[in-house]
């Protein structure tokens, strides 16, 4: 039996096993998907036991999507350049090979639940934490003309700018400071896409002021379920989704990466469902 696995800390939440475990099942491939903890600084050893325990692949999730890399034979091209990795392959002779489908997962789900396409859009980012680099970089290179990154930390912002520089791709960049955000600012854009932890509890505040958004927008909360952002945000007449479609989608790049099979999208969609109420 072959093994997958995803390596986090904390991992216990997540529901990637679920989605993983019904892959498997609806093609009858002899393959198990497990949780595999791991606190950052038992990472650097646990990488090669992983490889000598018989993992074929597993996806990093936080905190570990950077600190992979060094670990890494082959990185792709998008990887390295957003400097994230969430999905490992183990080759043949045991180097292992760094992919990143979030940025993938999300531009599928927002096509799927949104109609929205990157090609020529404008796209605010609200935080620069989490998937925003690999997701960002994604979308400049699938053809969005603007994107704008807002975030308290400016230099993480930056960061991000400088990659979507570095790529190539014909996209302007900008960061910004929240507190820089207009209506007139934030209205210049088709989707607006919240990427902050703000919502996982409530009494969080808002990630930026719902108010400045208009209701010809797309708005997306990467957060699973319905924030308090992303209500006031339909409330005012946006078309909006969470983060579990992009859950689904990166799960099911990630899962074809592994096998070289397409993946049974609406057997992990179910389970997921199921999984996520």
């Amino acid at each position: 039996m072959d093994r997958y696995g995803v390596m986090g800390w904390p991992v216990a939440h997540s529901k990637s096993p679920v989605m993983h475990k019904a892959a498997f099942a609806a093609t009858g491939i002899d393959a198990d998907y497990d949780l595999i903890p791991c606190q950052p600084e038992a990472f650097d050893a646990r990488i090669p036991q992983l490889v000598s325990e018989g993992y074929r692949g597993w996806n990093c999730t936080v905190p570990h999507k950077n600190a992979i890399l060094k670990h890494l034979d082959e990185i792709d091209p998008e990887a390295r350049l957003a400097g994230s990795v969430n999905t490992v392959k183990v080759l043949p002779d045991g180097r292992l090979s760094g992919f990143s489908t979030d940025g993938y997962g999300l531009r599928m789900a927002l096509k799927e639940e949104l109609g929205f396409s990157c090609d020529g859009a404008s796209i605010l980012f609200v935080g620069a934490g989490g998937a925003a680099s690999a997701v960002a970089l994604h979308f400049a290179l699938a053809g969005a003309a603007r994107i704008s990154i807002a975030n308290r930390s400016l230099d993480k912002a930056e960061a991000i700018c400088a990659a979507i520089v570095a790529s190539g791709a014909n996209c302007r960049s900008q960061a910004l400071s929240p507190h820089s955000l207009t209506r007139d600012l934030v209205g210049e854009h088709d989707l607006v896409i919240q990427c902050t932890s703000l919502g996982l509890k409530p009494d969080d505040p808002m990630p930026m002021d719902p108010g400045l958004l208009a209701p010809y927008q797309l708005v997306c909360d990467m957060i699973y379920g319905l924030t308090p952002f992303r209500r006031a945000a339909s409330a005012l007449g946006c078309a909006t989704c969470d983060g579990r479609g992009m859950l689904l989608h990166q799960g099911a790049r990630a899962w074809e990466i592994w096998t070289g099979q397409p993946a049974p999208l609406e057997a992990m969609r179910e389970a997921l469902q199921k999984a996520l109420g």
